[in-house]
């Protein structure tokens, strides 16, 4: 547990003085916040059907592409380029606390990211109370639904760019593999979102179907847990994921070192 700790110091604080995490957080947030606003101006002529604060959501959903890279791209192949790595893998700790160490500092930054964005809604809630009572901002189980939703998937797309950021010593190609990796995942959701994935047959295909259904039919589980029902089957399969894509990150750093 102590050397966890001290590899999760490391890393927030490695995130903490780069200016590319405070450039790229700066210009998210801010696209974020005008998206918002016009949002919200909009609304009524809208035919949204999820609550006004999973637009919130579904911003940083589609927008973790632009964001994780910058969060994860140096985890490790910054690290690799400047042989600082070698170093640490010379030490008696083990390459799964390592891994899990890097991980946790990307995804508790993402988590930090995520919670300053949310401040959005409680400052007009603040400001303009009736409005925001009006736009549902004061329902608990929308808070809690986004946020658990937010907070699962965050965990395995930071998992696939520390995974990317093994693969490589430069920074800008684990990012831009970063990148891709999410935009096709994220297209894989939004193609998939809005068909009806009900299957009655019982054969291979679909039961391999249906256990993999939360994993491509993610934005179709948002109108679940935006009110506030919580779907079980897509947080084990999130967590699967991010435990698959930490596993084979350790492998791949095994491969190298060991």
């Amino acid at each position: 547990m102590r050397q966890y700790c001290i590899i999760l110091k490391y890393e927030l604080f490695s995130l903490f003085i780069s200016p590319a995490t405070y450039v790229a957080t700066f210009y998210f947030l801010s696209l974020l916040a005008i998206g918002f606003r016009f949002f919200i101006e909009s609304f009524v002529y809208t035919d949204w059907i999820l609550p006004p604060l999973s637009s919130l959501t579904v911003g940083l959903i589609f927008g973790a592409p632009a964001l994780i890279p910058f969060i994860t791209m140096r985890s490790f192949a910054e690290e690799r380029r400047l042989g600082t790595l070698e170093t640490l893998f010379s030490t008696p700790i083990s390459n799964v606390i390592i891994v899990i160490g890097k991980w946790s500092a990307s995804y508790l930054f993402f988590i930090l990211i995520s919670i300053m964005s949310f401040g959005f809604p409680l400052i007009m809630t603040i400001l303009f109370p009736e409005q925001g009572q009006n736009l549902g901002f004061n329902q608990r189980e929308h808070w809690i639904g986004n946020a658990l939703f937010l907070s699962i998937f965050g965990a395995s797309f930071t998992s696939i760019g520390v995974f990317a950021s093994s693969l490589t010593k430069n920074q800008m190609v684990a990012g831009m593999l970063t990148f891709t990796l999410l935009t096709l995942y994220i297209s894989f959701m939004a193609f998939s979102f809005g068909k009806n994935t009900d299957k009655s047959e019982n054969n291979l295909g679909n039961i391999l179907y249906h256990s993999f259904n939360s994993i491509i039919n993610g934005l179709n589980k948002l109108e679940h847990f935006s009110v506030g029902l919580i779907d079980i089957s897509t947080i084990l399969h999130q967590l699967a994921l991010t435990l698959f894509f930490l596993a084979i990150t350790s492998i791949q750093i095994n491969r190298i070192y060991r």
